[in-house]
This record gives structure tokens, C-alpha cells and sequence, in this order.
């Protein structure tokens, strides 16, 4: 299965509850992640504008951009894995691809089981952290001038990592499917 742009297609599947549950929770984590941008393009802008003609510019502007990117990386990653848009070379699976398929998915299926792995490595290392920030009341920006909440920032890293790792999983599962299906040998 070859879509128009000549990548190596993603396994179809049927429209399980799970699956339907797993993309749409995906999508919602894209859409805030798109809102974060916006966000941070805001008060980018104030901060230079403030700057500029007010000579005063937004406070802890620099800490809270920092910790929204990592927030936003982490709420994007789902959809990029769902969608087969994570940066990789596919010279050798287009390749693949054009014998058959059957070595593509193979090595699809390798791929997304390695990512799945490390998701799992990250999240089991990362979430203790995580909770020990909410449960902490961290905070982001500079003391005495102006402080936010960390655990809106760690939550997406969490949530992210999390919808991630079920992307991986589902892709390992459909690319071996797709490998060892004998109809399509």
C-alpha cells in the first residue's frame, strides 16, 4: 500500500473502540500543542514589543518558553508517530517497499517495537519525577517576579509520552501483522 507522496504505507486498521479512543486522544494532545505555539509566539511578541517601545518586557518570558517547548514537542510526538511523520531515512524501506512490502513492514515493525521499548524506558524513569513535581508544587519563572505552576508543563510531558508509546505499540503490532499475513506473501 503506497500513498501518493511514495512513503511506504501505515497499516490500516479497523475502527476499533481502542483505536478510534487512541486517535482522537492524539489528535486532542495536537490541538493543544498548536495552541501552545500560539502561546508562545504571543508572549514572544509581547516580550519584544515590551522591550521595544515600553522598556519593560514580559517577566520569566525565557523559563516559561523553555518549559512550554518541551511541553509541546512531547504533546506533537503522538501524532507524528500515528501519522509515519517521525524524521527518519526511508531510503531502504522505499526500497523494501517496491520488493513486496513484506522486508518494509519487517523492518517497520522492528523500528516501531525498538520505539515502543524506549517510550516504555522513558516513562518508567520519567514519571516518578513527574508526579514528585505535581505532588511538590514546582514552579517556573523567577521568584519574587512572577511564578507559574510546573504540572501543567510536566502533565503534557507525561500524557505525551504516554499516547507515544501506545502509537509505537499499535504501529508494531499492524507492521508485524502486515509482515507475517500470508495473503499478502
Amino acid at each position: 500500500m503506497k500513498d501518493p507522496a511514495g512513503d511506504y504505507g501505515l497499516p490500516a486498521w479497523p475502527g476499533s473502540p481502542l483505536i478510534r479512543w487512541l486517535n482522537r486522544a492524539t489528535l486532542a494532545l495536537a490541538a493543544v500543542g498548536g495552541v501552545g505555539t500560539l502561546g508562545i509566539m504571543a508572549i514572544i511578541n509581547a516580550d519584544v514589543i515590551g522591550r521595544g517601545v515600553f522598556h519593560t518586557p514580559v517577566p520569566a518570558t525565557a523559563e516559561i518558553v523553555s518549559a512550554a517547548i518541551v511541553a509541546i514537542v512531547f504533546l506533537q510526538l503522538p501524532l507524528a508517530t500515528g501519522s509515519g511523520r517521525n524524521v527518519r531515512s526511508d531510503m531502504v524501506l522505499n526500497r523494501l517497499g517496491r520488493r513486496g512490502g513484506r522486508g518494509a513492514d519487517m523492518l517497520n515493525a522492528f523500528h516501531h517495537a525498538i520505539g515502543t521499548l524506549m517510550l516504555g524506558v522513558l516513562l518508567y524513569y520519567i514519571a516518578p519525577g513527574i508526579f514528585a513535581s505535581i505532588r511538590g508544587n514546582e514552579t517556573v519563572g523567577l521568584y519574587g517576579i512572577f511564578t507559574m505552576p510546573r504540572w501543567p508543563f510536566v502533565v503534557c510531558v507525561l500524557s505525551g509520552c504516554a499516547l507515544t508509546l501506545a502509537q509505537y505499540a499499535v504501529l508494531t503490532v499492524g507492521f508485524a501483522t502486515r509482515a507475517f499475513d500470508r495473503r499478502t506473501a
